[in-house]
């Protein structure tokens, strides 16, 4: 009757290493498992976790089995196998008395019935706890060198290795498009020299990558524009960089667009470590930022990464929509920068983006409350023409108002020296006679140029502006009208706060200024 009751016993074995390179590179998990199965296992769980994680997927899986009462006996190699923490060790340990399921270690002979053996489980949890704790000070120690000494962090974002603890742009090849594939390809199939096949560097297709989501003016658009041209399809993996697999999901595209080593500088504690291997994004004000570290390594300047914040929260704020704001162009639609800026007048609320045919073709757009009918009287939807022709008019009139505060000058302004040197290298053109197309472009290149230096606002970097400045010389109705799509969005974004309609008409238009 005894050998009967041995023979129905199900032994099994619990075989625990703390990460995947430890179970791959150096057999550590073999060699348990092995030892587990040569003294009497039939069946193994397993984990490639830390010890200081509870929530480990064959270990829940084991005291489940346990606690219904399938099993017998337990094998493990040490006791540190189990757990690291002394209260999830006694945890375990408790269940394995309440199912009288014996615990048999390889490495220590302890008998868990005795006093003496359940003293040596409480001093040798509290070692495992302990080395667990010096483990993590002697990380946060190295953390805290290479802060100190300005070093680049472990991990690195796409377009960048590390050599000599420092970023450095990769210019390794990596891809070769179908289009740039030269003629004798077929002969070089077998080339382990990427460079003869025209490969595009890991380099050059990161900066290609941004200079796509500056031309699609969003993430998603960026993405879908990345995946078709480079061929990629969707996989399951977490990892970008060093492993050497390319992919983002959306919010990791955004989060590397963000990342400030991309414009020469070091971000340090951009994550928080929450204690038993649990960490999450710290915020970015918290972050420990020291600037320039790699300045000849950029990818991207100062100045594109604040476009590329102002992009993200517009497109952020304006929330999903049902059609693109972008056309054939890729530039914005005639009203895109209304998005996020109408709100209802009587509750408040966002407003939503209507559209309606005309009778005689073409399209007219509204905003309209979100609650029409449900509590909300505001019924009369507002058109989006009406709501920029406000808008105008009360930007002209603030821009009047500020104009007229200011003290006049008895004196016309004095010209800069850029702009006599312009106006002198006109006139000298003007006398020369003839016509010549050259020097007719270069006389209308150098027009131009003096009235920008005339009237500022026209200038390519109106986006670098102040608001004060942008609404000062707006004096002009032309100047609003002449805005392309795209300035609309930069300049009415940066100095309009909030637009208030009511039953088809605009109600106020708030500036933040």
């Amino acid at each position: 009757m005894i050998v009967e009751l041995e023979k129905n016993r199900i032994i099994v074995g619990y075989a625990r290493v703390s990460s995947r390179e430890q179970a791959v590179d150096s057999q550590a998990l073999e060699q348990q498992i092995a030892r587990l199965k040569a003294a009497g296992a039939t069946e193994i769980f397993q984990d490639i976790q830390s010890g200081s994680k509870n929530n480990r997927p064959a270990l829940k899986e084991l005291m489940t089995s346990i606690s219904e009462g399938k099993i017998h006996e337990v094998i493990i190699t040490r006791i540190d196998r189990i757990a690291r923490s002394l209260p999830k060790l006694r945890e375990c340990i408790e269940i394995f008395a309440n199912r009288r399921v014996d615990l048999r270690v390889l490495d220590q002979e302890i008998d868990f019935t005795t006093s003496q053996g359940k003293l040596m489980v409480n001093l040798l949890g509290s070692l495992a706890e302990w080395e667990t704790d010096l483990l993590s000070e002697r990380v946060r120690h190295g953390k805290q060198y290479r802060r100190n000494k300005q070093v680049a962090n472990e991990s690195y974002p796409w377009g960048y290795k590390i050599v000599n603890d420092k970023y450095h742009l990769n210019e390794s090849p990596f891809l070769c498009l179908i289009s740039n594939r030269p003629s004798t390809y077929l002969e070089l199939y077998y080339e382990t020299d990427l460079t003869k096949l025209n490969a595009l560097t890991v380099k050059e297709i990161a900066r290609d990558c941004i200079d796509i989501f500056f031309n699609v003016k969003g993430a998603t658009r960026a993405l879908k524009v990345i995946f078709q041209k480079y061929g990629l399809a969707k996989i399951n993996y977490r990892r970008n960089g060093s492993d050497g697999k390319f992919h983002w999901t959306v919010t990791g595209f955004i989060w590397w667009l963000s990342n400030p080593v991309l414009c020469g500088h070091t971000a340090y504690l951009q994550r928080i470590n929450l204690g038993k291997g649990k960490r999450k994004k710290n915020q970015r004000e918290n972050w420990e930022l020291v600037y320039n570290t790699h300045s000849e390594h950029k990818l991207i300047t100062d100045e594109e990464a604040l476009e590329i914040q102002r992009i993200l929260k517009f497109n952020h704020k304006k929330g999903p929509i049902t059609n693109p704001e972008l056309n054939e162009t890729n530039s914005y639609r005639e009203y895109a920068y209304q998005s996020g800026l109408v709100f209802c007048a009587e509750c408040g609320s966002k407003c939503i983006t209507k559209s309606a045919k005309r009778k005689h073709g073409g399209m007219y757009y509204y905003f309209a409350c979100r609650y029409t009918g449900m509590g909300c009287e505001n019924i009369t939807s507002t058109r989006k023409q009406n709501i920029e022709d406000a808008l105008i008019r009360t930007l002209v009139q603030r821009s009047q108002t500020i104009t007229s505060e200011l003290e006049p000058s008895p004196l016309p302004p004095e010209k800069s020296e850029k702009l006599k040197e312009l106006e002198s290298r006109l006139d000298a053109l003007e006398k020369i006679p003839g016509f010549d197309p050259d020097m007719e472009n270069l006389k209308n290149k150098i027009r131009k140029q003096i009235t920008e230096e005339i009237n500022p606002f026209i200038s390519d970097s109106i986006v670098d502006k102040s608001t004060e400045e942008i609404i000062r010389v707006g004096n002009n109705l032309a100047i609003w009208h002449t805005l392309c799509p795209d300035d609309k969005v930069k300049v009415f974004q940066q100095i309009v706060h909030k637009i208030t309609v009511h039953n088809g008409k605009v109600k106020e238009v708030i500036l933040k200024i």
